[in-house]
């Protein structure tokens, strides 16, 4: 199977939907699955936006893209028809929305849907979900929030849980394939913006369980790292520059191809990604 996983989208929805789409088309090879580390920006129609959301909304409408996903007459993409999406959550998302789309599901249930039409999927904190395609099966982790902030100035669900990364690392080695988190373990050295450490508790869950890979978000700023047998990728945001003329971050996006007992991973980075400016993919056929 073909795994996306993508950095945050801050509701640039439809700008993820149409580059996975023209890559899919260009290479003939199709994407079963798209996983994200948080940061999705889960806002609906008059959902109350965080300050930053608020503000980067102004300059760009795209931040909230979501919304057209999420009711139930979502927009045609390259991608279509779309695989399913499922999401860390991050930071900056409506977060009681999500705790009402929570509790329409059973609470044994890891995943639970976010979109009307169930192709967007949250994954709850300290849980194990497996997608199971042509006999091969993957099992996906996920720790939600970021470490060490005030809870008195964000909501409780923006804050990392030390005890879900602990109940994830109590199943030991091997239960794991991929884990995606928006924080960083602790280990993942580097200077970073908004920096206050990363996670401990991450640091433990990665060593103790060793997934085949472990991918977070949140710094904007990619690279890899090596913890034990796990590589540890940071992704860039899927959406545009801040500076200059709005071009598409790169090395946003991680192609895996899982096949079971091995895995390929590469950065999606085609020519034409490097050209495209903001709104550019609504031209695209």
């Amino acid at each position: 199977m073909r795994i996306a996983v993508v950095g945050d989208v801050h509701g640039h929805l439809g700008l993820l939907y149409a580059i996975l789409g023209r890559w899919q088309q260009e290479s003939g090879n199709p994407i079963h699955l798209v996983l994200q580390v948080g940061d999705l920006g889960a806002f609906g129609p008059g959902s109350s936006l965080d300050r930053a959301t608020a503000r980067h909304a102004r300059s760009d409408p795209e931040e909230l893209g979501f919304a057209e996903f999420g009711g139930p007459n979502p927009p045609a993409t390259l991608l279509d028809p779309r695989p399913p999406l499922v999401f860390i959550p991050g930071n900056h998302e409506d977060f009681g929305l999500l705790d009402r789309k929570e509790a329409s599901v059973s609470p044994d249930q890891p995943v639970y849907p976010v979109s009307e039409d169930g192709r967007i999927l949250a994954l709850k904190s300290g849980r194990v979900w497996r997608f199971e395609r042509d006999g091969v099966t993957l099992a996906v982790g996920g720790v939600s929030g970021v470490a060490g902030r005030s809870r008195r100035k964000h909501h409780p669900r923006a804050h990392l849980a030390e005890e879900d990364a602990l109940g994830l690392a109590e199943r030991g080695p091997g239960t794991i394939d991929v884990l995606i988190s928006h924080e960083r373990p602790a280990q993942v050295s580097g200077r970073f913006v908004h920096d206050l450490g990363g996670s401990d508790a991450l640091a433990l869950l990665v060593e103790a369980v060793q997934p085949r890979i472990s991918c977070y978000g949140h710094y904007d700023q990619a690279g890899e790292w090596q913890i034990g047998r796990t590589r540890v990728f940071g992704l860039c945001g899927c959406g545009y520059a801040l500076r200059g003329a709005g071009p598409v971050k790169p090395r946003a996006i991680l192609m895996v191809d899982w096949k079971g007992s091995d895995l390929e991973v590469h950065w999606l980075e085609p020519a034409w990604l490097a050209g495209v400016r903001l709104g550019e993919w609504r031209r695209w056929r």
